[in-house]
């Protein structure tokens, strides 16, 4: 399955930190492959959020990894018409988690060779790595890059990631018709002492509360994210309990964990992904028709045996603080 991680609102929702810290919670849920790729050149990438830093930097400049291999390997195999065996898509990817989530670098290039190279294959990239995981995620640029449109129409689901800001919100359910087919949703860096709550998105576009879920803001986390120690602080506090201050993060991060593996599996027996597509489009006005859970706290919406699995026995890859 190919999933994109989008945002219209950029430097807001923490779309990036969205996708680590979902990746390896729904690797914890739900055992499968998946791997990772972004199409932007950012200092905050997908790296440098599961690398801690030292370890990070000494990839880069002691390891012909970045330059050989990487996303360029995969695009040039794409260049030559060739298929990539299993072996070669891992041995370009780094094992983030258990060997369960891998990062594929962007592998040296600078943000105009990876845009033009990506404008030319996203949708080959995206086939091949399919081919090896069972999901493919992309996180991708909010800009107006060729490569994210692509890469949103390729898609078989598109995770929004919304902000509690009532004009970034309004413009989305506007203008794009087209990405609400098939949206599931995460509000980003949430508050749910705002006066814009789940619940009231939720009611206000008409949207299945289902298929919303919140990352709320979290200090430690956000250092987590900042230090490289991602899967370190998710396996730290995965089973936290009432009384831990990270349990209401937790809490509401393995939510929308298990919602986005539901709606990855409506999609995989024919659903939509998103809004029912069948039905009439107006650009102010969603139109999923489907059960309302509109709790603001992060509960429900989980089967039991999805929260009861734990992660009891995983390894933490080149995840884990150095």
């Amino acid at each position: 399955m190919k999933i994109a991680f989008w945002s219209n609102s950029p430097g807001k929702s923490g779309v990036t930190g969205n996708l680590s810290c979902i990746s390896i919670l729904s690797a914890m849920i739900q055992p499968s492959k998946m791997v990772l790729f972004e199409n932007h050149s950012n200092i905050n990438d997908l790296g440098s959020m599961f690398l801690n830093q030292n370890s990070y930097d000494k990839l880069k400049e002691e390891n012909s990894y970045f330059v050989e291999n990487g996303l360029g390997r995969i695009l040039n195999c794409c260049d030559m018409g060739d298929a990539a065996s299993s072996g070669i898509v891992f041995r370009t990817c780094l094992s983030v988690f258990d060997q369960r989530v891998f990062y594929l670098p962007p592998g040296g290039m600078n943000r105009d060779l990876l845009e033009f190279r990506l404008n030319r294959h996203a949708e080959d990239v995206m086939d091949l790595l399919e081919q090896v995981c069972d999901t493919v995620c992309v996180d991708l640029s909010s800009s107006s890059l060729e490569s994210s449109r692509k890469i949103l129409k390729k898609a078989d689901l598109i995770v929004v990631n919304l902000c509690q800001n009532d004009q970034l919100l309004s413009h989305f359910f506007r203008n794009f018709s087209e990405i609400r087919k098939k949206a599931f949703y995460i509000i980003g860096n949430y508050d749910p002492e705002s006066i814009i709550r789940k619940s009231d998105i939720v009611r206000r576009f008409e949207l299945s509360g289902n298929m919303v879920g919140t990352i709320p803001y979290n200090r430690r986390f956000a250092d987590a994210l900042t230090k490289g120690n991602v899967v370190t602080y998710l396996l730290k506090n995965f089973s936290c309990g009432a009384d831990n201050i990270n349990y209401e993060f937790i809490s509401a991060a393995r939510e929308t964990a298990c919602l986005l593996e539901q709606a990855k599996e409506a999609c995989g027996i024919g659903g939509t992904g998103g809004e029912d597509s069948d039905k009439k489009e107006d650009s102010s006005h969603a139109v999923y028709a489907g059960g309302n859970n509109i709790s603001d706290t992060g509960e429900g919406g989980c089967s039991s045996s999805q929260k009861g699995r734990n992660s009891q026995g995983t390894g933490t890859g080149a995840g884990t603080e150095r």
